[in-house]
């Protein structure tokens, strides 16, 4: 029987996309999607799947040798990095808000020391802080190549700033960012040593020479006598072959070694250690306490011991006496993902407590949980703080968890909100509100279960490698409106935490979450008899509006209230009026 020619068309497509997907591994959940719907078309060419499969099998073997070969050229580019670091000169790359893409670990030793120029939850900035902003501003609108100078001259702090732009007229820019202290000119005394055969004495008053400082501080700075100084760089200018001190610097300077930034891992470097790269940045450490105690240090470090033995770690901020209010944290989320701003806490008098569900952040993982399990443990937290009453709020995938808790105990529940709330998963059609990457995970999870955690390993290796990179990756379609929230750098610095903090056991809990997302709840959502909100963002691309709806007609007391210009972020833009409406009831 011939192919339809509409089949032809899609086979084309879907060939394409493998190809893309060589150079592209994002679109690997847009590639699947495509397949799993090619499968599942009536008409499907002769063969069947397994027919189709031997037909794109030479496909795949030759866009898994292109991939090589692109890993292949991105080990090079990391050599290359490997190299960028090594050099003494600050170097970035941003767009034009600042946001790193690169730094080296120069720029990154600078901007930790609290000088005029810092980072903040992923971007450059000045102090102040108009200054390497309106020299990016010019920059874009075609200045070309800037000078900026951060400080004063001489003083600790100070930094000379070279801004450049990347990339032709015409298209979205980017720019190097050069940056240089006084202090970061410090030679290697191991370098001095070797390259002009000089003892470490003599290595050391070089390198105070090539930081500009006197004979005089030397010898303080040294602790020795001016005539030992003296003494030492008189045998310093015989073995280079100078008689005077510039002679000397030019003669440094002309060699490799202002190229190659000191070690401190070799004894005797004299400057402190370089950080690693911010792509390796941490959450602050977790208080470890013995089995049974409870953790308390701090609002975001507190821990619970369940009864089953397991650990729960959850966050209490905002007023002692207020209203309680229980927030259920999004997919690949702890604690720390609510908004940072306590003053809206005090104002409207809520205490606010974030738990962290199985595997996720400080709690144990349950690998025999459910999404109904859940209100068990939220049971014993409530028990512990001595919660008469709560009100629950759920936040995108912790949507299902609230309805768990709130159906489980219902009369000691004021008020229940959720906020871009994930619809239930029961048809081929309920896929459809949510963005491809979500799908494509909720469609591996409940027909291929087995390779859910292969398929998010690159997006926890993403999130580990650089979190900031990350999220700016995520809101590059993102709405105007949660663009503006997430530039808050307490925000940005929570929601990296947080994002950091959910996949610190990597992609398994994360699987574990997904997989019960993609099933039966095991939720008799007809039964709820509390009034529900839905506040939902109109522009929400992760979970469309139209998710909201459905999931409302479930519920037999429940209203959607549709936010304008509002994304999947709306729970930070819109952060003090879903509180204070939640809690007005």
């Amino acid at each position: 029987m011939p192919v339809p020619s509409d089949t032809h068309s899609r086979l084309s497509d879907l060939i394409g996309l493998i190809y893309d997907t060589a150079s592209r591994p994002g679109l690997w959940p847009q590639l699947l999607d495509h397949l799993s719907a090619f499968l599942d078309r009536p008409g499907s060419p002769a063969g069947g799947d397994n027919g189709l499969l031997a037909l794109l099998a030479p496909h795949f073997v030759r866009a898994h040798d292109m991939q090589r070969r692109l890993a292949d050229a991105e080990s090079s580019r990391d050599l290359l990095d490997g190299v960028l670091d090594r050099l003494p000169l600050g170097m970035a790359v941003v767009r034009g808000d600042g946001a790193v893409l690169c730094m080296n670990h120069a720029l990154q030793a600078l901007t930790r020391e609290g000088g005029a120029l810092v980072q903040e939850a992923g971007r450059l900035v000045s102090r102040p802080r108009d200054a390497l902003a309106g020299t990016l501003s010019r920059a874009q609108s075609g200045e070309g190549e800037l000078p900026l100078r951060l400080g004063q001259a001489g003083m600790p702090g100070a930094v000379s700033v070279w801004v450049s732009r990347l990339g032709p007229a015409g298209t979205d820019p980017h720019y190097l960012v050069m940056a240089a202290s006084h202090a970061s000119r410090a030679m290697s005394q191991e370098g001095l040593s070797a390259l002009f055969g000089l003892t470490p004495a003599e290595a050391r008053v070089t390198q105070q020479i090539t930081l500009g400082r006197s004979l005089e501080e030397i010898a303080v700075g040294l602790s020795v006598s001016l005539n030992t100084v003296k003494t030492h760089l008189k045998r310093v200018f015989s073995k280079v072959g100078v008689r005077r001190q510039p002679e000397l610097l030019q003669a440094i300077y002309s060699s490799p070694l202002w190229l190659q930034a000191p070690r401190a891992d070799l004894p005797g470097a004299g400057t402190p250690s370089l950080p690693a790269p911010h792509a390796a940045q941490a959450l602050a450490p977790y208080a470890v306490q013995a089995p049974g105690s409870l953790v308390n240090s701090g609002a975001d470090h507190l821990g619970l011991r369940l009864p089953d033995g397991r650990w729960l770690a959850y966050a209490d901020s905002g007023p002692a006496e207020g209203r309680p209010l229980l927030l259920m944290h999004d997919l690949a989320g702890s604690r720390f993902l609510r908004h940072p701003d306590d003053a809206v806490l005090h104002r409207l008098r809520v205490r606010l407590i974030v738990a962290e569900r199985p595997g996720s952040g400080d709690s144990d993982p349950h690998p025999e949980r459910s999404i109904a399990s859940w209100a068990r443990d939220v049971a014993a937290l409530a028990e512990h703080l001595q919660l008469g009453s709560y009100s629950l709020l759920g936040h995108g995938a912790g949507a299902p968890y609230a309805l768990a808790v709130a159906l489980a105990d219902p009369a000691r529940v004021e008020h229940l909100g959720l906020v871009a709330a994930m619809p239930p998963v029961e048809r081929i059609d309920d896929f459809s509100a949510c963005a491809t990457s979500l799908r494509m995970s909720l469609m591996v999870a409940r027909h291929a279960p087995g390779l859910l955690p292969p398929l998010l390993r690159s997006m926890v290796k993403g999130i580990r490698a650089d979190v900031y990179r990350y999220l700016e990756q995520t809101l590059e379609g993102a709405t105007e409106t949660d663009r503006l929230a997430l530039a808050d750098p307490r925000l940005r610095a929570s929601y990296a935490q947080g994002l950091l903090a959910g996949v610190r056991r990597g992609d398994q809990d994360l699987a574990t979450e997904i997989l019960l997302l993609a099933r039966d709840w095991g939720l008799a959502l007809d039964r709820l008899a509390l009034p529900v909100r839905l506040w939902h963002g109109e522009n929400d691309a992760r979970v469309g509006i139209e998710g909201a709806h459905r999931l409302a007609a479930r519920l037999p007391l429940a209203r959607v209230v549709t936010l304008p210009e509002a994304g999947h972020f709306a729970l930070y833009s819109h952060w003090t009026r879903i509180l204070a409406e939640l809690m007005a009831g």
